[in-house]
């Protein structure tokens, strides 16, 4: 499933500045959100989103700096994603 994830999310983790908070970034990951939730459902393994954006992030590391700050940005995301996926849940 992992690799799936890495696959949608390309076009928004894939773009060097997803962390920016941009909002091109930010529609971006709204619409890797839904194509996520079209394909896959809401039953995502979190997990697999954070090792799936960690792998992204590994690929874009000179725009991400120091890997120290990566987790803190990683787990940011993984928080939204899995907020949203608990919304469409309950929905």
């Amino acid at each position: 499933m992992e690799d799936k994830i890495f696959e949608i999310i390309k076009g928004w983790a894939g773009i060097p500045t997803w962390h920016t908070g941009h909002p091109l970034d930010q529609e971006r990951f709204s619409k890797v959100m839904r194509n996520l939730i079209f394909e896959l459902g809401v039953y995502i393994d979190i997990e697999d989103f954070e090792n799936a954006l960690r792998r992204h992030a590994e690929n874009n590391s000179s725009m991400l700096g120091d890997p120290r700050h990566w987790d803190e940005l990683i787990t940011k995301y993984t928080i939204k994603a899995e907020t949203i996926l608990t919304y469409e849940k309950f929905k």
